[in-house]
C-alpha cells in the first residue's frame, strides 16, 4: 500500500507492507542505524548509535555530521534512519542542515515510529533539560513502513502505540474509530492486514494535517496535540512510554471537553473503554509531589500564549476545536485520571 503527500520540497511516498524494497529507495545510500537492528542495506556504510530519547543530542548530531563527512555524502547522497522515533528526528535534523540539505528516507522499527514521528518532518534535538528546543521543518523523500519490523516488538511497546492511532479516529476521522473499535482482537493478535490497514490509514490521516499545515502557521496541526497537554506532562514526571502517557492525556482532556459542553460524558466512556481494550492506562496514581510538579508542568505548556493554553479539543468523534483554555483548568483535568 502507498500514497503520496506534498510539501514545500515536493513529493513523499508513503509505503506499508512487510519485505519492502529498501534499494529501490536508496540511491548512493548511507545508514543511521539504531544499535541492535539488523542494517537493511548491508553494504551500505553505517553509522550506530543507542535509541531512546538521549540520542537527540548536540553531541550526537555532531557524530552524525562527522560520519557523514567522513563517508563523503554530498547533496546526491541519501541518508537512510533505521530506528524509533528519537532516532529518526535526530536524523531529520541532520539530513535537513548537512550541506543546507540531503535527500533522506526513513525507516520506522516501532510501531510508534510508523505512526508518528516518521511523518511530518520535524526534527529536533533537546538543549541541556528542555526538549527539541533546536530543530528543523525537513520532509523525507520516502518513508518506508516495513511490518516485519512490528513482529519482534515487546508487547507493552506494541500496544502503547495505539494510543496515537487512536488519536487519529477520535480526533480527525469518525469512520476510522469505529473501525477501530471492530478491529481490536486482529490487532492485538497483530494480523497483518488489520495492521496494515490501521498504520496506513492512520498516516493518510496525518498527511492531510500536514499538507494544509506544515510548518504550524494556520493553527490546523495543532490537532495532533490531542491528549498530548496533559500526557506530557504525566510521561515526565511518571516515566510512561509516551503512548501511555498519551492515553491518560486523552482521557483526561475529553473530560474537560465534556465539562467545556462540548462531548457527550457517553462519548468518553466510550474512548476511555476503546483505550482500556488495547491494554493502555487511563487513570494513573502519583504520588503528592509528583500530582504537584505535573500540575506545574502543565501551567507551562508549550502551547501557552500569554495568560491561556491553546488546546486542541474533541467536541465530537471526529471533529475537533481549538479551545483557549486558562492554565489552571488545564491542570484541573489531571483530577479526572488520579485515583
Amino acid at each position: 500500500m502507498r500514497f503520496y503527500y506534498r510539501h514545500s520540497r515536493g513529493v513523499t511516498e508513503v509505503v506499508v507492507g512487510k519485505g519492502l524494497p529498501y534499494g529501490d529507495y536508496a540511491e548512493r545510500a548511507v545508514v543511521l542505524i539504531e544499535e541492535g537492528l539488523e542494517n537493511p542495506l548491508p553494504g551500505a556504510p553505517a553509522l550506530v548509535l543507542k535509541g531512546g530519547e538521549g540520542v537527540k543530542s548536540l553531541d550526537a548530531l555532531t557524530q552524525v555530521y562527522k560520519f557523514l563527512y567522513e563517508v563523503g555524502a554530498d547533496r546526491s547522497t541519501t541518508l537512510v534512519a533505521v530506528g524509533g522515533g528519537a532516532l529518526l528526528d535526530l536524523a531529520t535534523f541532520a539530513a535537513g542542515t548537512f550541506m543546507r540539505g540531503i535527500r533522506l528516507v526513513q525507516v520506522p522499527t516501532t510501531l510508534l515510529a510508523m505512526v508518528d514521528a516518521a511523518l511530518g518532518g520535524k526534527g529536533a534535538v533537546d538543549w541541556g533539560h528542555v526538549k527539541n528546543l533546536v530543530g528543523v521543518f525537513y520532509q523525507p523523500s520516502a518513508i518506508l513502513c516495513d511490518l516485519r519490523w512490528v513482529e519482534t516488538l515487546p508487547e507493552r511497546v506494541y500496544r502503547s502505540a495505539f494510543a496515537e492511532v487512536v488519536k487519529y479516529g477520535v480526533a480527525l476521522d469518525g469512520e476510522f474509530y469505529s473501525w477501530l473499535r471492530e478491529n481490536v482482537p486482529r490487532l492485538l493478535r497483530r494480523e497483518e492486514e488489520a495492521l496494515k490497514q490501521a498504520v496506513y490509514r492512520s498516516l493518510r490521516i496525518k498527511a492531510s494535517v500536514v499538507e494544509a499545515d506544515e510548518f504550524e502557521e494556520r493553527g490546523i496541526r495543532n490537532v495532533l496535540n490531542v491528549g498530548h497537554t496533559v500526557g506530557h506532562a504525566v510521561e515526565r514526571v511518571l516515566g510512561l512510554l509516551h503512548g501511555e502517557a498519551v492515553a491518560v492525556g486523552i482521557v483526561a482532556e475529553a473530560h474537560l471537553s465534556a465539562e467545556m459542553g462540548y462531548l457527550k460524558d457517553g462519548v468518553v466512556e466510550e474512548i476511555k473503554a476503546l483505550l482500556s481494550s488495547f491494554g493502555l492506562p487511563t487513570a494513573v496514581k502519583p504520588g503528592d509531589s509528583e500530582l504537584e510538579e505535573a500540575r506545574r508542568l502543565l501551567l507551562y505548556d508549550k502551547k501557552r500564549r500569554g495568560d491561556y493554553i491553546y488546546m486542541p479539543l474533541v467536541v465530537r468523534v471526529g471533529k475537533w476545536v481549538l479551545e483557549r483554555v486558562k492554565p489552571e483548568e488545564a491542570a484541573k483535568a489531571l483530577r479526572y485520571v488520579v485515583y
